[in-house]
């Protein structure tokens, strides 16, 4: 599973009281209901986008446990999200 840089670093020194925003990129369609299940037990579940992308929120101190729980469920990639585009139904 890839970690971006910012994700490796939040792992290694998280910021007490900060949320990080991922994008969870899944590694196939029956990934989606375990990773649903292990973002909802650390944080929220924001959304998903049509190309297998899960958005959600987590204490920024929860990140490094939710990760050791993804490296079993068939996940492609752990990234930050970032807004794109502030059109209606763009997506970030």
């Amino acid at each position: 599973m890839y970690r971006s840089p910012a994700i490796r670093t939040m792992c290694e020194d998280p910021t007490p009281g900060a949320t990080a925003r991922l994008a969870v990129r899944l590694g196939d369609d029956s990934a989606e209901e375990p990773v649903r299940a292990a973002l909802a037990a650390h944080g929220t579940v924001e959304g998903s986008t049509r190309f297998g992308t899960l958005h959600a929120r987590v204490p920024e101190p929860a990140v490094a446990d939710l990760l050791a729980t993804l490296e079993t469920e068939g996940v492609d990639a752990v990234e930050t999200r970032t807004r794109v585009s502030e059109e209606t139904g763009a997506e970030e």
